[in-house]
């Protein structure tokens, strides 16, 4: 019974956080503090690690894990795109589907060139696994890609912080919910005897939740005037949201 609570929360408590950013940007109706390259992080990782799990099979709460994340950060994008739809002038969206990709790359206004974008990493990344899976140092190394990609997933928002230099907007709760999350995680992947990378990365991770939360105390008394325009021809905007 334990070890099927443990599994459980394996499975889902990774997506918990994020139950409370959609909960703040669908509060707020606006969706400026969350950074998109978050969810870029997260998809690119999860991506990952499923083709990591045919050459190296790891626990299978891990591999469910990657799936449900996955999806969240779907319905994440989906709640952050329509929100800074609605802030953009309709003459400043950009879109793939129209041309729009280095200038405005993951800053779109609409879900499908996310979608696109996504797929079409995914076949590109599915058929060189099938080439090259027999080969240990493949394997090895996409293992290790993966996950830290995912042990980079908060920096984005570290950066988008440090740029407006407020965290207004940003669910302190789900910063919260990481690091109890990546904590747990580093004792699970240790306790369990799982890749090394897992728990390496998970080092990663805790040290930027920490740094995270830093910036909300040095920033706490910041306001509303530190918000940045919903402009994608913004270099802030493009890089960082």
């Amino acid at each position: 019974m334990f070890w099927a609570i443990v599994h459980l929360f394996v499975v889902f408590g990774g997506s918990i956080p994020y139950v409370f950013q959609y909960a703040e940007i669908h509060h707020r109706r606006n969706a400026q503090g969350f950074s998109l390259f978050v969810c870029l992080a997260l998809c690119i990782a999860n991506i990952l690690r499923i083709l990591f799990w045919f050459g190296k099979r790891f626990d299978l709460a891990l591999l469910a894990q990657s799936i449900v994340m996955f999806i969240c950060m779907i319905f994440m994008l989906e709640i952050a795109v329509r929100m800074n739809k609605k802030h953009t002038p309709k003459s400043q969206q950009k879109s793939l589907l129209r041309g729009d990709f280095l200038g405005s790359f993951w800053a779109w206004h609409d879900l499908a060139s996310f979608l696109i974008t996504l797929t079409v990493f995914t076949t590109f990344w599915s058929m060189v696994t099938v080439l090259l899976l027999r080969f240990q140092w493949y394997v090895e190394t996409l293992g290790m890609v993966s996950l830290l990609v995912e042990a980079s997933l908060g920096a984005p928002q570290l950066i988008r912080n440090w740029q407006r230099k407020s965290t207004q907007g940003m669910s302190i709760p789900m910063v919260l919910a990481w690091l109890c999350g990546d904590l747990a995680k580093t004792g699970y992947f240790v306790a369990t005897g799982s890749p090394v990378q897992f728990w390496v990365c998970a080092i990663l991770q805790i040290s930027i939740d920490v740094f995270i939360l830093g910036q909300v105390f040095v920033y706490r008394k910041n306001t509303d005037s530190s918000e940045l325009p919903y402009n994608s021809s913004s270099p802030v905007h493009s890089v960082i949201d």
